[in-house]
């Protein structure tokens, strides 16, 4: 017997806007959160967006509006109600209360549609801990809103009310979880050290971007793999590296990494921690950018700040404008040329044809082959002929002469391989001077 294909959940996008930015920037978010609810695989039958000074502390949007609402709710037949930012449990339970229907805000938009990708033990534990993190701060906020309740019968003496009791219980059973979760996913970050530690010896790459900016259809062609590419937002969840050969003397790990979001969730940041060392640890940044898209420079902006946010705002970074195959009209013509004035290391690309690779390829060599690395390094002053030659080939810092222990300790900007070479030198004389002794 052929099953039956399940509906798709029914939904209202609800926003408000304040007035803070521009109102064009605004509706960009809510267009993201159609494309979020798409990707969670529920139906958009239409959208209200609220301008008012501040949420409504009840309801967040005005009375007036949620009666607007609940009549179309009907007309529509709509369930689910999705709103652009983040809900107070009392203002979930106001809303749904006097419209009937389930209450969605955009965490927890996102959180299902992380739970729905993860795939890998590791994704799976991170977004449980996520979900967890998220409702521990639901129900913490429940319970400073009991704690204020003064004089009402049950809360004068050590005895809670059943309420507040069961609400207390839900987060000590929630906090054990999550001490739980970390612990697991340590001893699995441990492991993934040890695996970067054996590529110490590699110069690492991360791709980072918007989400479905096109980073893993990029990764797929560099490292000849076949990661899951979908028109969808955070379509892969985990980081995956692999060697690439792009040139003889360059050993080179190149990581797939997680797509930013504007307002991406700090419960998820801080979740997707070990996810996002493959980032914080490499030694360059592809930042691949979706310039088909007519926000995408609102997209920078947004994957910097994430950037910023898990400590990676120092990082080097080269720009991969991607899918330029799809600029073809006069407003994207002029977005393209900006682009190229503001970002004049760049490339300008469409990944899924592979005589583009060569320029992203370039890119890379170019940068590395230039690239300097800084090291402190200490010199017996009798190796005067590698002193003379760190001041001639090296960028020097800061050098201290110790005349008690007859060494000059230097602080150097220099090449990768011109440093594996001093510290040989420098290690190759201390055991001829060892043995000699």
């Amino acid at each position: 017997m052929e099953k039956t294909k399940k509906a798709k959940q029914r939904v209202f996008l609800i926003g408000l806007y304040t007035g803070e930015g521009k109102r064009d920037e605004y509706n960009l978010t809510v267009d993201e959160l159609e494309h979020l609810t798409k990707t969670a695989n529920a139906k958009v039958v239409g959208r209200f967006v609220q301008s008012l000074s501040r949420p409504n502390s009840k309801t967040y949007i005005g009375k007036g509006k949620i009666l607007e609402i609940k009549n179309r709710v009907v007309e529509e037949n709509v369930d689910t109600l999705i709103f652009n930012d983040d809900l107070t449990p009392a203002q979930a339970k106001n809303i749904a209360e006097l419209t009937r229907c389930s209450i969605v805000d955009r965490t927890e938009l996102i959180l299902d549609i992380f739970a729905m990708h993860a795939k890998t033990k590791q994704a799976k534990m991170q977004v449980e801990l996520a979900l967890l993190e998220y409702n521990y701060s639901k129900l913490r906020n429940l319970w400073q809103h009991f704690s204020r309740i003064e004089g009402g019968i049950g809360t004068r003496g050590p005895v809670r009310g059943p309420g507040e009791t069961q609400i207390e219980l839900d987060r000590r059973e929630i906090q054990k979880k999550i001490s739980l979760l970390k612990k697991k996913i340590v001893e699995i970050e441990k492991v993934s050290l040890v695996k970067r530690k054996k590529r110490k010896s590699f110069q690492n790459v991360a791709l980072v971007g918007y989400t479905n900016a096109g980073k893993s259809t990029l990764f797929n062609k560099l490292s000849d793999e076949d990661l899951y590419v979908a028109n969808q937002l955070f379509a892969t969840l985990d980081s995956t590296s692999r060697a690439i050969n792009l040139d003889p003397k360059h050993k080179i790990i190149i990581s797939d990494t997680i797509g930013f979001i504007r307002k991406l969730p700090h419960t998820l940041v801080s979740s997707f921690h070990s996810t996002l060392l493959e980032v914080t640890e490499a030694e360059l940044l592809l930042h691949v950018v979706d310039i088909s898209q007519t926000n995408c420079e609102t997209n920078i902006k947004c994957v910097n700040e994430v950037l910023t946010e898990i400590g990676a705002e120092d990082k080097d970074v080269l720009y991969v404008f991607n899918k330029s195959d799809l600029v073809d009209d006069l407003d994207g013509k002029f977005r393209k040329k900006r682009l190229m004035l503001n970002y004049p290391n760049s490339v300008f690309i469409s990944a899924k044809f592979d005589e583009d690779l060569k320029k992203v390829s370039k890119l890379i060599l170019t940068y590395l082959n230039n690239v300097k690395y800084e090291e402190t390094v200490k010199i017996p002053l009798e190796m005067e002929k590698l002193i003379d030659f760190i001041m001639q080939q090296a960028d020097v810092k800061e050098k201290t002469i110790d005349q008690e222990n007859s060494t000059v300790t230097m602080r150097i900007q220099t090449k990768k391989e011109l440093l594996a070479n001093i510290r040989k030198q420098i290690k190759d004389y201390k055991q001829i001077k060892y043995i000699n002794k």
